[in-house]
């Protein structure tokens, strides 16, 4: 099945050609009087490995507060938040972040610096499971290093979801992100980096507070401190899944060089490589990695670029280049701030541009699909998708300032789906081919997917 897959995947991909366009309308033919196109670009085969997209490649994240929040006041949750969660495919929750080492279990005793849930909360989000089939990852408190706090929480939890669905994260960016974190040294909260010795030993008691079986993931690190010590730790954790966070753009501490244009750039896609490493070492370990804390912009994200249609042009290309990479997943976090893919006010749900492009990222990256790159593109990065049903697509993206005409060697009809950077739309049209290639003008700083139906004609 998987050579079928590369087979189908190689063919579209290697017939991919910048042809002699006119750039009037979206398709077309040039004219007489239309200028010289550019030279053209020949887009080669797939090459590297072939990828088998998994069951949740877009996830969400948020915030203990904040989910709080958006569950309401009754026993269920409100049914605009339903919604749109399982047009997302049903992502995996993660329920997190700086939250979790501030958050202890229902009738903990006061302290300062920490938040207890309420009683009906474990309610709340076993009624979300049931009505969206999400996996959830409870983030547990590892900074005040009270294992009965993780088994009390694992108990509320475990009584309303079912254990195939439920996973624990130890801690919440332990090596620190960019300063210091607070942490209970036994006598006092304290700020300041937590040795390794001691995040080890409180790791180790928080997996045996939640008993044996129990499905865990970490180390949740947000820098390169510790990272050398991965692959040792994934093995004196028992970790079925290795995760980090990623946040491109820096909005801490008043920082204000977070930009649309950076947003758009080439460059940005580059800055993953800081968290490549976590992937080899997850498959050096035989286990998935996932990025389990993203978004544009740190700190809550700044307000004009993180809640601006660009948000979603980078997330789509993101989520991309992340699965190329290696790994599995990569989760949106919602933490009350300009980020946030939507926003919860009593029962009515507000979507932010950057939940269109999750939206169509979660449409578009089918799992069990198989993903290769699509190499020597230049300008345009692609990669091309072949689906479990025989659908093909190719998805690319335009950095440039100027519209980009590409050309598809097939007779079949074709979709052309685009995230602009100018409007929280999606812009889709479906595409007939003239005789035997099919054409597409890709619009300035774009993310575009063209999908060729399996069932629509026969390729050449």
């Amino acid at each position: 099945m998987r050579r079928t897959r590369f087979a189908l995947a190689a063919g579209l991909a290697a017939a991919l050609v910048v042809g002699a366009l006119a750039l009037h309308g979206v398709f077309g033919s040039p004219s007489s009087s239309s200028p010289s196109p550019p030279p053209a670009l020949a887009l080669g085969a797939p090459a590297g490995p072939a990828i088998t997209i998994g069951s949740h490649p877009v996830g969400l994240s948020i915030e203990y507060p904040l989910l709080e929040h958006d569950l309401g006041g009754g026993p269920c949750p409100p049914p605009a938040l339903v919604a749109a969660i399982r047009a997302l495919g049903s992502p995996t929750l993660r329920i997190g972040g700086d939250s979790q080492d501030e958050t202890a279990p229902a009738a903990t005793a006061a302290h300062s610096g920490l938040s207890e849930l309420p009683a009906d909360f474990w309610t709340q989000v076993g009624c979300l499971e049931r009505e969206t089939g999400i996996p959830v990852v409870v983030g547990l408190n590892l900074a005040w290093g009270k294992p009965s706090w993780a088994a009390a929480l694992a108990a509320g939890a475990r009584a309303v979801i079912p254990r195939s669905r439920l996973s624990f994260e130890l801690g919440n960016e332990p090596d620190t992100y960019g300063v210091p974190v607070p942490w209970w040294n036994g006598r006092a909260l304290v700020d300041s980096r937590m040795p390794w010795r001691i995040y080890v030993s409180r790791a180790r008691a928080l997996e045996a507070a939640l008993g044996p079986g129990a499905s865990i993931e970490g180390p949740d690190f947000a820098s390169g401190r510790w990272s050398a010590k991965v692959p040792a730790l994934a093995r004196t954790l028992h970790l079925q899944s290795i995760d980090a966070h990623y946040y491109p753009l820096e909005g801490c501490a008043g920082r204000d060089d977070a930009s649309i244009a950076a947003l758009l750039s080439r460059q940005i896609q580059t800055k993953l490589d800081e968290r490549v490493g976590l992937a080899r070492d997850a498959r050096a370990a035989g286990l998935p990695a996932v990025i389990s804390e993203a978004n544009s912009v740190s700190c809550g994200g700044v307000r004009g670029v993180s809640d601006q249609p660009a948000a979603a042009v980078w997330a789509v290309r993101m989520i991309v280049t992340a699965l190329r990479d290696g790994f599995a997943s990569v989760r949106f976090h919602s933490s009350g701030g300009p980020y946030d893919p939507f926003v919860v006010k009593a029962s009515t749900l507000t979507a932010r541009p950057l939940y269109t492009g999750l939206r169509a990222a979660a449409g578009l990256l089918v799992p069990g699909g198989v993903l290769r790159a699509i190499p020597g593109a230049r300008a345009l990065d692609g990669v091309a998708i072949t689906n479990p049903d025989g659908t093909q697509t190719v998805l690319l993206s335009n950095y440039g300032a100027r519209a980009r005409w590409v050309a598809l060697r097939t007779a079949k009809q074709a979709r052309l789906l685009s995230v602009l950077p100018h409007a929280p739309v999606l812009a889709s049209v479906s595409v007939a081919p003239d005789g035997t290639r099919l054409r597409a003008k890709l619009p300035p700083d774009s993310f575009d997917a063209i999908t060729i139906e399996a069932q629509s004609g026969s390729s050449t």
